[in-house]
């Protein structure tokens, strides 16, 4: 087979397509899981709907948008939706159940709250298809929801929890980020590390938004080991913030979230991070 060739790019674009398909059945099974639209959760479901019609032929995401405006949309819409997409997925197909799971995963985490059913849902979905658990962070996801729901009540703290272990797992949430998490990154001039490994050696890194190669818990620990301090929000003392996403030089701004905006906002006082994106950091470490 020609390896550039038609083909192999009618191949690769299906694959693309059961993937994104899979990923926005599983975000909107997780919008609805709650039993309702919450108020957190339509600004994100509108930001991934949006990207879908830009870049994909999704009807439900552009049915979606069209009910928003004419003020019709509700959530037994959205279930609807589910139960349709949900039988054209094979449930035997280990990547399509990974990929529904990601999606339902960063569905109940974009307005930054777990609820009790949001949490049960996914145990649901580790009970129906026990080989999530080989995906790393998956187990520490089940573990914090299994610790959640014991006593039928996910407290803050408890949510706060499981909100954490999803991060590391599929990236920063819109209300940390404010992007789509399929297709949003931010637009911001990048700084290009001419001494690398050097330059990370003593500084603050922050890292935000979804990480598309490899989990975000690997880069952590990669460039903990090459001498950064990572943390968790940004200020002052913030060197670099490592955004995720599919970035290059001219980033597609979608929307800002709070660490992209408290970075924006120490930049035009002189105190803000350095932007570097996934990918250089990938081709800097060789990967």
């Amino acid at each position: 087979m020609d390896h550039n060739g038609y083909a192999l790019g009618r191949i690769h674009r299906i694959a693309n397509d059961r993937k994104f398909f899979c990923h926005f059945t599983g975000f909107l099974e997780g919008v609805a899981a709650s039993g309702m639209i919450e108020r957190g959760e339509v600004a994100p479901l509108l930001a991934e709907c949006r990207e879908f019609v830009s870049r994909i032929a999704d009807d439900d995401a552009h049915e979606i948008l069209e009910d928003f405006e004419a003020e019709l949309l509700e959530h037994d819409t959205i279930t609807l939706m589910v139960d349709v997409r949900a039988r054209q997925i094979d449930p035997e197909c280990p990547k399509s159940s990974l990929n529904r799971f990601l999606g339902y995963c960063r569905g109940i985490v974009c307005d930054n709250v777990i609820t009790t059913s949001e949490a049960q849902g996914i145990l649901q979905m580790i009970a129906h298809a026990p080989q999530l658990l080989s995906a790393i962070g998956v187990k520490e996801i089940q573990n914090t929801c299994l610790d959640a729901v014991q006593d039928e009540i996910v407290t803050p703290d408890e949510s706060l929890t499981v909100c954490d272990a999803i991060g590391r797992v599929v990236g920063d949430s819109y209300g940390d980020t404010g992007l789509s998490d399929v297709f949003g990154v931010a637009n911001y001039d990048e700084y290009q590390l001419s001494r690398f490994p050097e330059d990370l050696d003593g500084a603050q890194v922050v890292l935000t938004g979804t990480f598309q190669t490899v989990p975000r818990s690997h880069f952590e620990d990669e460039l903990a080991d090459l001498g950064a301090v990572i943390a968790k929000s940004v200020s002052g003392k913030t060197d670099y913030l490592i955004v995720g996403g599919t970035a290059s030089r001219d980033w597609i701004e979608v929307n800002r979230g709070t660490k992209l905006r408290k970075a924006m906002e120490l930049c035009l006082v002189g105190k803000g991070p350095r932007f570097v994106s996934e990918w250089q950091l990938l081709r800097l470490m060789g990967k």
